[in-house]
């Protein structure tokens, strides 16, 4: 069977570290619900154009367009040498071209994705291109996917990992770190799930070491940290040096002293307009058996909902830590987590009190001992 896509603009491909969030970040930055093949892909069509979004993903591995896709192995290369000779004058203005493959979620059976690859190279060879494999001007990429048993190639559009240059950000790279900080990942995809335009600012009232500062600078976007811990203003402010002295384009960050059950106050007496809130509590994997720690927690999402700016429909998102293994990481939480004192029911009806509306949860492991949960909610 062969299907060529006409009507789609683009196949997105996630990185195997968290399926489910690279389909939620997907649906964000892309602004509608591509169709869905297996856990890892993805096919969007749009009249948006997002190709400059995807730019900012922190799970997106590949992204190909124009592409092609089949199921039917037997009459494989007859489909793709029918869709490169179709599409070739649009795969890009080049000279040199460089085939590449890899196989996801196991591949498929009695499909040989390097013998493929040679064979697409000699094609593209009889149409006048040459065969480059070191810095080709073009790349043409195909995903052997063992999930959805469907093979796609296409143009890569995207050479560069949006998440390039991660592992010089993370925490013990930096010059001040804990071990609570947050992973540049996450703190990337919670920043893409609330920002709506590249003027909003966003808020981290409990910014700690500044990991979502440090991806707010990185994105260009204009973002407030506050902390109670001074030791903590202090550490974000020189973390943020440190990145300024490797990036000197920065947006300058604003951090400041301050406690975050009184957000709202500050941010009024410093004429700060936010449009939108990340943030990661520092309460341990034992926070909701604390009613001290779950009424604080509540009071800064009552008073974060108060603050200048946030209007109908601004987004947030929060870390909470549940127990390890409770959930895997190929699709999100729908159903029951143990809480501790809680269960997800209970946290969606504590949420709407003050103000917001849960809509996603993530399940996000750390270590053996230790996951959080992601919370994605919209000011109600």
């Amino acid at each position: 069977m062969r299907s060529i896509a006409e009507h789609v603009q683009a196949i997105l491909v996630g990185s195997g570290w968290h399926p489910s969030l690279f389909r939620s970040e997907m649906e964000i930055l892309c602004r509608n619900r591509p169709f869905r093949f297996g856990t890892r892909v993805m096919l969007v069509d749009s009249n948006y154009d997002f190709f400059e979004n995807l730019n900012r993903s922190a799970t997106l591995d590949e992204c190909l367009s124009p592409f092609g896709l089949t199921t039917d192995i037997s009459s494989l290369e007859d489909v793709i040498e029918g869709w490169i000779n179709e599409n070739n004058l649009k795969l890009i203005k080049g000279k040199s071209i460089a085939v590449r493959w890899v196989r996801i979620e196991g591949g498929i059976n009695g499909l040989n994705g390097q013998k493929l690859a040679k064979f697409c190279g000699k094609i593209l060879k009889n149409n006048g291109w040459k065969i480059d494999l070191e810095s080709p001007d073009v790349e043409l990429m195909i995903i052997i996917d063992g999930i959805s048993e469907h093979i796609f190639w296409g143009k890569r559009i995207i050479s560069k990992h949006p998440r390039d240059g991660w592992v010089q950000r993370v925490a013990t790279e930096r010059p001040f770190f804990k071990p609570i900080s947050l992973d540049p990942r996450l703190a990337r995809v919670a920043l893409n799930f609330v920002i709506r335009n590249s003027e909003t600012i966003i808020c981290d009232p409990m910014c700690g070491t500044g990991g979502v500062l440090l991806e707010g600078a990185l994105l260009n976007q204009p973002m407030v940290g506050i902390d109670l811990d001074l030791e903590m203003v202090k550490g974000s402010k020189e973390n943020l040096e440190w990145l300024e002295q490797h990036n000197l384009d920065l947006k300058l960050q604003n951090v400041y002293h301050g406690n975050a059950v009184n957000v709202n106050e500050l941010l009024e007496n410093k004429n700060i307009r936010i449009g939108g809130v990340v943030f990661d509590p520092p309460y341990g994997k034992n926070a909701w058996k604390s009613e001290k720690r779950k009424d604080l927690f509540l009071d800064v999402l009552k008073n974060i909902r108060k603050a200048n700016g946030i209007l109908f429909g601004a987004g947030l998102v929060c870390f909470l830590p549940i127990k390890p293994g409770l959930h895997g990481v190929n699709e999100p939480i729908n159903g029951e987590i143990d809480l501790g004192d809680y269960s997800t029911t209970q946290l969606k009806l504590e949420f709407n009190k003050m103000g917001w509306e849960i809509m996603g949860m993530h399940a996000i492991p750390i270590h053996g001992s230790l996951a959080r949960m992601l919370v994605y909610a919209n000011a109600i």
